[in-house]
């Protein structure tokens, strides 16, 4: 379980530096910046554009995320999201750095096709 952990937490990390080097200001990321002080998720708004239209276009590429209000509507609220949803990509023991990537990349098609 150690490894599973650390494995997850490495993936934590990678995402959370790939998804901002690559689209900086326009990602906003919600919870600790610090891997160490997360699960094996990361949930985000990109620019405008609404959580479920960035699911579907993620979709379209094969990337599998959620986008809602993830059971937390007050937190949402009081995290002033405004849409009222977020969405959020997950991976565990079985996703490797290049689902990450491709994560990251699929992310640009959104923008392309709304910003």
């Amino acid at each position: 379980m150690d490894r599973i952990h650390a494995h997850e937490q490495a993936l934590t990390a990678y995402a959370l530096e790939r998804l901002t080097a690559r689209h900086g200001d326009r990602l906003r990321i919600y919870g600790p910046l610090d891997p160490t002080r997360r699960g094996g998720l990361v949930s985000f708004s990109y620019g405008d554009i609404h959580p479920h239209d960035v699911s579907q276009v993620l979709d379209q590429a094969g990337i599998c995320v959620r986008a809602g209000h993830h059971c937390a509507k007050p937190l949402l609220k009081v995290l002033d999201v405004t849409t009222g949803a977020l969405t959020r990509a997950s991976w565990y023991v079985y996703n490797e750095r290049s689902d990450i990537d491709a994560l990251v990349d699929a992310l640009s098609g959104a923008s392309d096709l709304f910003l």
